[in-house]
Formats: C-alpha cells, structure tokens, sequence
C-alpha cells in the first residue's frame, strides 16, 4: 500500500514508550488549550443534575501486514487535515495514535513470518493470526495507559475535578488497514465496551473463509467460496496432508472457527458504529466474504455505512479517507 502525502508541521507528534510499545501521538498539542477553554467556563452542569463527562476524540490506526506506523502516520495527518476543514467550529479535538505491529518497523524479528504461503512461508495462517490477537493485546495495552502518560487531569482546576466531579471521556475510534483492518474488528467483539467507531479498510470478519479459499485455491465464483468454513468440522475441510501437517493445523482451526462464529453470531452490531471501506476488484481480501456481516451490520446499526469503490483492488485509497472523514465529522 502507498503512504500519503502530508505536511509533518501541520500537527504536533509526540511518542511515548507505553509497555514496551513505541507509541506516536498526533495533534495533542490542541488538548491543552481546549481544557483551559474547559477551566475557563467553568464547566456546567447537564440540565438532568449529572457531570458532564469531558469529551476528547482518540482514532487508533493500526497498519497492514507487512508494512508500519509510517503508512498509518500518513493516513493520521490527512484525517486531522480533512477533519478539521469540514468541521473547524468544534471544540473536541480529535488526537490520533498509532505504533508498529509486532513483527513489523522496529519490532521486526523475522520478515519470513510476515510473507504468505505463496512465498514460501507454511505458517503464513498462524503467524497472521497470532500477530492479530498480538495487536488487539498491543493496542488494549496503549488504550489503557495512554490517559496515564498524557495525564490531562493534571490541567483541570479543582473545582472542575472534585466540585462538578467531571471526568475525561475518550470516545475511542478504531481504523485499520488489511491485516490492521482484521485486527479492530477483532478488537471491537472483544471490549465493545471501549470502542464507539470502527473503521476497517480492505479487511474482513471471516478469516477462517479468507485463508482456506487461499490455501485451498478456491475462486470467486467457485461453490466452495461462498462457504462459511468456520461453521465446518476440520475432518470436512478438503485439506491435503502436507497442508494438515505444516499450513493448517487441526488445532489452529479450532480456535479460529470459533473467533469467526462468535463474531458473525454475536458481533455488538447494534453498540459501535461503522464506516468499513472496500475495494470493488480486491482479490486478496475479497469483499464478498464479509457481504453477509456487512448487510447484518446494516440493518442493525442505522448510523453505520459501507463504502465499496469501484475499479479499485486491494489498497486504501484518497476516496476511502475522504468518505470516512465526512461520515466522521457527522458521527462525532
């Protein structure tokens, strides 16, 4: 995928080392001042007697497989610049952060085990997999301590912390990209609870369809790709026995099957909202395999909305960020 182009003095970046996870925090220089702009009004009470809560907007980005923070740093300082043009009378910031997935930028230890089955690499479904959950454990770390190292608190009066008792609320925003997309859907299902926007680009709730059809051929078209495979008993699925022994494992496909059935079953559709984007022509994540998610998604969650751009492979594109920022500034 292609990084953006982007002015670096068009907002602050700043990293911390949160858990041994080289972070990157974008536009917190405008949370200062809009808590001194907090402190100055005094902060009033909501009409039915309860603290308002003190908003700040925080969109996570996680990258694709095979890339790092780069190609999400780039996305981060098109977002804020799009944002803030289409919605410049707001007074909530909205910060961005990201950092490299494990295995990737700095973090890498072996290329080998980013490269897919084609390339060479028989634990290619594994090694995805594991650096997925890695990612959602990674980010769940971040999300925790980042309000710990930026410590907004300490900028707020007394009066405004113990009197009102009104406390920092971060409206967390997940956007990922391939293999990052993967990740913050997984993420979501996990802590709905923490999550009030998802934003996969190319990515897809299916991974056990998405890596059989891969492994095993099959073709958009062919019967065997509409399946859900994460509803199929491993002694059904037509696997050779190199491809039991070294690139699919029983095991694997035991604990995949059931991420991907709670998932399709029991996803928190109707809790977080959605903007998912997709490439029309994608082959390597084909947007067909998650068009059942999708359309329950649709039909539960009215402020969600899908985005398939035509022509269009496996890439994120301008269009793509362009319709999510004008989603976004409507959903914040």
């Amino acid at each position: 995928m292609k990084s953006f182009e982007f002015d670096p003095a068009s907002y602050s970046k700043n990293e911390y080392f949160i858990g041994g996870v080289r972070t990157y925090v974008y536009n917190e220089s405008s949370l200062k001042p809009y808590l001194q702009l907090i402190n100055d009004h005094s902060f009033q009470q909501g009409d039915d007697g309860k603290n308002n809560d003190i908003p700040i907007n925080v969109l996570y980005l996680a990258h694709y497989r095979g890339g790092d923070y780069h190609f999400t740093e780039s996305i981060a300082y098109n977002i804020l610049r799009q944002y803030y043009e289409k919605k410049p009378d707001d007074p909530v910031p909205l910060i961005c952060v990201t950092f490299d997935n494990r295995n990737h930028g700095e973090r890498l230890l072996k290329e080998q085990h980013n490269r897919s089955w084609k390339s060479g690499n028989d634990t290619h479904g594994v090694d995805m997999i594991s650096m997925i959950r890695g990612g959602i454990d990674d980010l769940k770390l971040v999300m925790d301590y980042l309000p710990s190292y930026l410590n907004l608190e300490y900028h707020l009066t007394p009066k405004i912390k113990y009197q009102l008792q009104a406390q920092i609320k971060f409206n967390n925003i997940l956007s990922g990209y391939s293999q990052g997309a993967h990740t913050v859907i997984r993420f979501a299902n996990k802590y709905p609870e923490l999550v009030d926007i998802l934003n996969p680009v190319v990515g897809c709730n299916d991974l056990s369809s998405l890596l059989l059809n891969r492994l095993l051929g099959n073709k958009q078209g062919d019967a065997a790709f509409d399946k859900k495979w994460f509803y199929f008993n491993y002694e059904e699925i037509p696997l050779s026995q190199q491809q039991q022994q070294l690139q699919y494992p029983e095991a694997f496909h035991n604990l995949l099957r059931q991420e991907d059935t709670d998932i399709f079953e029991n996803f928190p559709f109707n809790k977080v909202k959605l903007f998912a984007s997709f490439g029309d022509d994608d082959t390597l994540v084909p947007p067909s395999l998650s068009r059942s998610w999708v359309e329950m998604y649709l039909n539960t969650n009215r402020d969600s909305e899908v985005f398939v751009q035509k022509d269009i492979g496996h890439e994120a594109t301008p269009e793509m960020i362009e319709n999510f920022t004008s989603w976004l500034v409507k959903h914040t």
